[in-house]
């Protein structure tokens, strides 16, 4: 079955009273910020699963799951990998009747714009770009680069004058 594409925008409110449920793809193309990050532009859409509701506390929020398959460069080699990257969120927007300090703790807070609606590509963007590995790197049996041989430098042996009192070029200044 062919997945459809997520809306670009969508009423909070309004679909959490409907109940709807989004499962689809959002375009590659149009995530430019997160394409950014990766190693070789990904023609591979973000699979998107969204939905709307109003929970037990009457609270109407979005949850979703977002995941691609995408590449990498590694930290250590500089080679690119291939890696999974899975995105959950759980939002509720926030307005006049509903606060966000009155929110439940497992939801993220967000405003609607001046029309009532949240821009979802965007924010599936971002939830994309949060889930990514803050050091984006092999696994070490797979990595060419040994992380136990690594070297970061060489250290120079202290000279004569450096090991002199650190602040002397300060006391020559002085003196002057």
């Amino acid at each position: 079955m062919q997945k459809v594409r997520i809306p670009v925008t969508a009423d909070p409110v309004k679909s959490a009273n409907k109940k709807q449920t989004f499962d689809g793809v959002v375009p590659a193309s149009t995530l430019s910020r997160f394409q950014g990050f990766l190693a070789e532009v990904s023609e591979q859409d973000p699979e998107v699963d969204v939905e709307f509701g109003i929970d037990e506390q009457g609270v109407s929020y979005f949850s979703g799951v977002a995941s691609t398959s995408v590449k990498l460069t590694c930290q250590r080699c500089n080679e690119p990998f291939a890696v999974d990257i899975t995105a959950r969120f759980a939002y509720a927007p926030v307005s006049s009747q509903q606060d966000a300090e009155e929110l439940p703790e497992r939801y993220e807070a967000i405003e609607a714009n001046e029309f009532g609606e949240i821009n979802l590509h965007g924010l599936i963007e971002d939830e994309l770009i949060l889930a990514m590995p803050l050091v984006a790197r092999h696994e070490p049996k797979n990595c060419r680069i040994d992380r136990d041989n690594m070297s970061w430098g060489e250290i120079e042996e202290p000279s004569e004058e450096s090991s002199d009192n650190p602040f002397s070029v300060l006391q020559e200044l002085k003196r002057k």
